[in-house]
Parts: structure tokens; sequence; C-alpha cells
């Protein structure tokens, strides 16, 4: 009977370990619990300052909210009282410092420059809550901003501007293709091949006309040689003198061969009179020629020694009907 009861005993002792374990559970969370109150309650009684408006100032009695200085200036001192959250603040000076936001800083930014040097200039000035704001000069552009410096535009000395140079956009042209020497060699050698024959045969022709003289009417055998008549030419020798220059004439006499020994003796026994010298020069040639052929030689002549205006007034002075 014992030896039952103790059997029992024991199999309800399973069952009571099972039925406290629950309570201490529930007394060990207690303290969590407890915790997370107290917690909660001070997260609640926190102080939140307005956002850009104000700023946490802590104290030895605790943390206030001073308020923030406007843009345009910065604090005098850091920092306020809770019978008086306003922070003292003072301006920036204009044209020289700036603040552009709400703060409580002690100084203010100084304003930037805009550099020449590196192709900046003004767009707005430097004010009191805002820095001064640079642009690109005419002939420079950015196209990375913020720009602190900006390049030089380029220039299209080999081509044609698509579009113009602006503050964010380089010039853009239209580059010249790279002509191979042989696509211009080519056609200029050909017409040089095509221009001398023709210039040589202009030429040609040309001098070809110079020596051409008139026909008589009706003759139309003789188109390439004209006819020189025999013309006794010693009283027309004056004439002739008349419109030749000395020097024409000594270059006539010469280029006939006329002896140097007469045309020496014409120099020197009519040294002073130039008209004399002319008519005897052309005497000796006369009497050395002989009359035959004369004419002609001397409008031949004449005309090789590029005299041919003076050979068309001899030949209408002596032979006016050719």
């Amino acid at each position: 009977m014992t030896g039952k009861l103790l059997l029992y005993l024991l199999t309800l002792c399973p069952a009571c370990s099972l039925i406290s374990g629950p309570s201490l559970d529930n007394d060990s969370h207690r303290p969590y619990k407890k915790r997370f109150a107290v917690k909660r309650i001070s997260k609640r009684d926190g102080i939140i300052c307005q956002l850009n408006m104000q700023y946490q100032f802590n104290t030895t009695t605790g943390v206030i909210c001073c308020s923030s200085c406007n843009p345009g200036s910065v604090a005098i001192n850091i920092g306020c009282t809770k019978t008086y959250p306003i922070t003292k603040c003072k301006n920036c000076i204009e044209g020289k410092e700036y603040m552009d936001k709400f703060n409580h800083k002690t100084k203010c930014l100084r304003c930037n420059d805009c550099d020449k040097e590196h192709g900046l200039e003004v767009e707005t000035n430097c004010t009191a809550n805002q820095n001064v704001k640079c642009k690109c000069r005419p002939g420079f552009f950015c196209n990375s901003p913020p720009c602190q410096h900006c390049d030089p535009c380029d220039t299209c000395e080999n081509g044609t501007v698509l579009e113009k140079c602006t503050e964010t956009q380089n010039t853009k042209c239209q580059r010249r293709e790279h002509v191979p020497w042989y696509k211009w060699a080519l056609p200029i050698l050909f017409v040089i091949l095509v221009a001398v024959p023709v210039i040589f045969i202009i030429c040609k022709r040309m001098r070809n006309n110079r020596r051409t003289y008139r026909i008589p009417p009706g003759d139309k055998n003789n188109e390439t040689e004209p006819m020189y008549p025999d013309i006794d030419l010693t009283p027309c020798i004056p004439d002739i003198a008349e419109e030749m220059k000395l020097e024409q004439v000594m270059k006539f006499v010469r280029k006939l061969g006329v002896s140097p020994v007469c045309i020496d003796a014409v120099k020197n026994n009519n040294n002073n009179d130039v008209t004399e010298q002319k008519i005897k020069l052309l005497e000796c040639w006369y009497q050395e020629t002989g009359r035959k052929g004369a004419f002609k030689t001397l409008i031949t002549t004449l005309d090789k020694l590029d005299l041919r205006a003076t050979a068309d007034k001899i030949q209408q002075k002596i032979n006016p009907e050719a």
C-alpha cells in the first residue's frame, strides 16, 4: 500500500513542474515589460526643434530650442535662454560675405571671384544672402557644370561653322576633307599640256601677222610673199631718215654690213648734225647695195629689227599704192 502511494506521488511531480513553469516565465517577463514602458515615456517627453528654423542647445538644466539666424546673417554667439529663445545675429557684409540658408554659424562665407583668366565673368553680383553667380565670357564655354573655369571656343580655320559656340557648347566645325595631291595635280598637268600647244600656235600666228604686208589689189598669187617694186631710193633717203632715229639708222646699217670705215667717216664729218648723219649713213648703205632690191631690203630689215611701225610709215611715203 505504501509503495503504491509513492509511485502515485512520483507521477504527480512532472505535472507539478509543468504547472509551475509558466508562472515563472510570466514573472521573468515582468521586468522587460516595465523597462519598455519607461522607454516609451522618455521618448514621448523628448524635445524636437523645428527643422531649419531652430536648433538644439544644451544647457545645465536641459535641452532648449533656439531660433536660427536668417539667410544673410550669422550668430554673434551660439545659444539662447529658455526665457529668451532667440539667437542674437549680425548681418553679413554686402558684396564681400554671404550666408544663403538658416544657420547658427558665427562666420559668414566669403564671396567667390569670377576669374577672367579662367574665362569667367559676373552674371549676378554677390549679396548678403547669395553668393556671386559666374558665367562664361564671350568666346568661352563650359559643358560640365558647376563650372570653375571655362575653355576657349574653337575657331574653324580650315572649315565651315556648323554651330556657333555657346556658354555650354563648343563650336562645331565642318572639317574640310584632305584632297590627295594627285587629284589636283593631274587636272593642272592636263591644262598645261593642252594650253602650251595652243599658246604656241597663237604666238606663231601673231608673229606671222606682224610680218604680213599689204597685198596689191587683184594680186591673188602672192598671198604669202608681198611684192616690192625696185624704186630708186636716192630722192627718198631724206624722207626715210626723217622717220628714223639715229640709233635706229645705226642698227640698220650695221645689220646690213655697211663698212665701219664709212660709218666712222660720217660720224666724224657730221659730228654736230644728227639729221645729216642719218642721211649720209643711209647713202652709204644705198651706194654699197645698189638699186636692185633696195626697197625690199629696207622694209624687211626694219621688220627684223622690230621697227614695223617705222617700216609702215616709210612704205606709205615711198610706195603709197602698195
